[in-house]
């Protein structure tokens, strides 16, 4: 027996049977033809010198250039007794490198990745190149495919943490044609590693193209690995999505930066992020209960002493991208040596005058996502109850779901106004504003012919400020007679992209002169407070009475504002990153209000879902049970938004959408929300349609 063990082991390790047998599988070849080395040569040249172009360091683009010409010139060729079981092997290894490229390319790396989540990124890619395997029958070309379109998403998940921070998600595939409009107002540069990952990746690409793969794939074996590999791939993405074992597999729920990629991988995080798409029925959510909870919850409320009815004109502006940078790093301790004043005249503005009611407003989104900041004030309802990250006009607002305050000012005969000088397809504004019944909807089309004008005109590629808020004395002034204006208005001069060819600087900053984009943000906003004022100026001086509301709807997505003013990185606590989405507000009217508004509420820190609360302090207009809910939680909750809460301590408290650290208040409020948006069977229409006041 023990001869017949030896002689299996000598047989299995006859290294010059092995080293044949393999040597029949394949072979290296050099082409020596003079005609193909120079070819190969220019090629190789050509490449090392847009690496040169690229600015990626002249080491790295010669080593570069000579790689490709090896590659070029020293091929591997497989034969068709290449065993499947050996191209099994060999395609995992390439799927594991496709993999490491993208992680690589989007500058993250995979070192930080858990071990599931790592096997799970691999099974993944093993996957999607057996399907396009199985669908052409060739390694080569579905390595390749794969390859290209990981690093096109690589490329594109790098360049958008540069426009706001955070990583593509899923639901940013619902606002692709916002995107496509906007994305060239941004100035883009790749990192370091990343052309590294660019440039190993095309390495790669080199390689597999120039390798002869087997020409007779197609074979029952082939298609059997490739089976498998697609259905592993569909059981990982279903294991993902219903988020079976996460407290094992211990999914980060992170959005700043590149941390979701960096901890889960990227194809786990986008996986995830369609899971966390999915609206859940809050724990403990009963329908029927609903009107009993929101008649017995109780609420500090404290109404005005002037009983007078009022229906004033009111405009709203929440305009893009504003911040009060000076006062803000003030109000967080710090300050902004800018050579002259950013915002002089809303600094002017007095909140202990009788017509004006001053603060700051918590913003659920940073960067972009307007429409949420527009949802949040038009409805009442809270980004805090919809998943992270995702766009509710795209994905979630429909006809039938569509309850907002213009319900009440239509109803209070008000003539219903929106004006957003941008395409009316942004975030699909044209349907959402027909849900939302305006009465008359102007978007850029309706500023035709304007010229460069930083008063009145186009100004940073934009419709100014200026030319918007003459568009709204044009509507005030050519309303029907007696019948009262509400106008909500979406400015769009000071969008993200500061990047302006010979754009006039004039907001320095001390120690920050070679920081354009902030040099630029600051003098957009100063010019926003100058149109402002004008604005203000002319309704000063109507007879009827008017009120105006002035809020931004986030703040840029400049990191250099995030760490030299307010010394924020990526390892400050949530709620030092709260200072990032910190905006300002105010409420103005050329008539006294400080009798018309609740008295014991302090100004001083809101969220933007309680400013539409505030609001209809001041205007006779019909009240639904859930304003006055939302009204009475104001009450209890002092502000909120996406990542939590303050109580009226100050005290923060962070939510996760998977675990929500709620009062019992903001329990209800969760439960209102989703009966509102989506419990379409047994929704509660009489909680939030409009009847008169009492």
């Amino acid at each position: 027996m023990f001869a017949k063990i030896w002689s299996n082991l000598k047989e299995w390790f006859n290294f010059k049977k092995w080293f044949e047998t393999i040597k029949s599988w394949g072979q290296i070849k050099r082409y020596k033809d003079k005609k193909h080395l120079i070819i190969y040569g220019i090629i190789a040249a050509a490449f090392a010198a847009i690496c040169l172009l690229l600015s990626v360091h002249w080491a790295t683009s010669i080593i570069s250039g000579v790689v490709v010409f090896f590659f070029l010139q020293f091929r591997l060729e497989i034969t068709d007794k290449f065993p499947v079981w050996i191209q099994s092997i060999i395609m995992v290894a390439l799927s594991l490198l496709v993999f490491i490229l993208m992680q690589v390319t989007i500058s993250c790396g995979v070192l930080l990745i858990g071990g599931f989540k790592f096997i799970m990124n691999l099974i993944l890619f093993v996957g999607l190149i057996c399907t396009v395997w199985l669908i052409t029958g060739k390694l080569k070309i579905a390595v390749i495919a794969i390859t290209v379109l990981s690093q096109i998403l690589a490329i594109a998940d790098h360049l958008v943490v540069q426009a706001r921070s955070f990583e593509i998600q899923f639901s940013d595939f619902f606002s692709l044609g916002t995107a496509a409009q906007v994305a060239d107002q941004y100035k883009f540069e790749l990192s370091e590693i990343t052309k590294i990952g660019i440039i190993l990746s095309v390495l790669f690409i080199t390689f597999i193209v120039m390798t002869k793969f087997p020409e007779r794939e197609r074979n029952w074996k082939q298609f059997g690995v490739c089976m498998a590999g697609f259905v592993c791939g569909v059981l990982c993405v279903v294991v993902i999505y219903t988020q079976v074992g996460a407290s094992v597999i211990s999914y980060q729920d992170k959005y700043w930066k590149f941390r979701g990629s960096e901890r889960n991988g990227f194809l786990v995080n986008m996986i995830y992020s369609a899971s966390a798409t999915r609206v859940l029925v809050p724990e403990g959510y009963d329908a029927e209960s609903l009107e009993n909870m929101v008649d017995g919850f109780e609420g500090n409320i404290t109404e005005g002493e002037d009983d007078t009815k009022r229906r004033p004109n009111v405009i709203v502006i929440m305009n893009e991208t504003f911040t009060d940078v000076s006062n803000i790093t003030e109000y967080l301790g710090g300050n902004v040596p800018t050579n002259i004043p950013v915002t002089p005249f809303l600094d002017s503005l007095d909140d202990s005058a009788p017509n004006i009611i001053k603060g700051h407003a918590l913003s659920s989104v940073y960067g972009g996502n307007t429409a949420n900041s527009e949802l949040e004030f038009l409805t009442g309802l809270s980004i805090q109850f919809i998943p992270r990250n995702t766009v509710a006009y795209n994905l979630y607002i429909n006809e039938g779901n569509s309850f907002t305050m213009v319900d009440a000012f239509k109803e209070a005969g008000y003539n219903t106004v929106a004006i957003h000088p941008e395409n009316p397809t942004n975030w699909q504004r044209d349907t959402i504003y027909d849900y939302f019944g305006f009465d008359e909807q102007y978007f850029k089309d309706a500023f035709d012919g304007l010229e460069e004008n930083e008063d009145n005109g186009i100004y940073r590629g934009h419709v100014s400020d200026g030319a918007v808020y003459d568009k709204i004395i044009d509507l005030f002034e050519n309303k029907e007679e007696g019948e009262p204006l509400f106008n909500f208005t979406i400015t769009m001069q000071n969008h993200s992209g500061y990047n302006t060819l010979g754009f006039d600087h004039k907001v320095d900053i001390e120690g920050m002169s070679t920081y354009y984009g902030i040099r630029e943000y600051l003098t957009s906003i100063n010019n926003s407070d100058r149109a402002l004022k004008r604005l203000i100026e002319y309704f000063s001086s109507v007879e009827e009475e008017t009120v105006i509301v002035f809020f931004g709807d986030h703040q840029p997505s400049l990191s250099n504002v995030a760490g030299k003013f307010y010394g924020l990185n990526d390892d400050s606590s949530t709620k030092d990153q709260l200072a990032k989405y910190v905006v300002p507000y105010f409420f103005w009217a050329n008539y006294n209000i400080d009798e018309d508004v609740d008295d014991d509420r302090d100004p001083t820190l809101t969220s933007i879902n309680f400013l539409s609360t505030r609001l209809r302090d001041l205007v006779d207009i019909p009240e639904t049970e859930f304003n006055v809910f939302v009204d009475k939680l104001n009450s209890k909750v002092m502000a909120m938004n996406a990542m939590g809460w303050f109580d009226w301590d100050y005290n923060f408290h962070e939510s996760a959408y998977s675990t929500p650290d709620l009062s019992d208040g903001l329990k209800l409020y969760n439960y209102l929300q989703y009966n509102m948006m989506f419990d379409s069977t047994n929704k509660m229409e009489e909680l939030y349609s409009v009847v008169k006041k009492n």
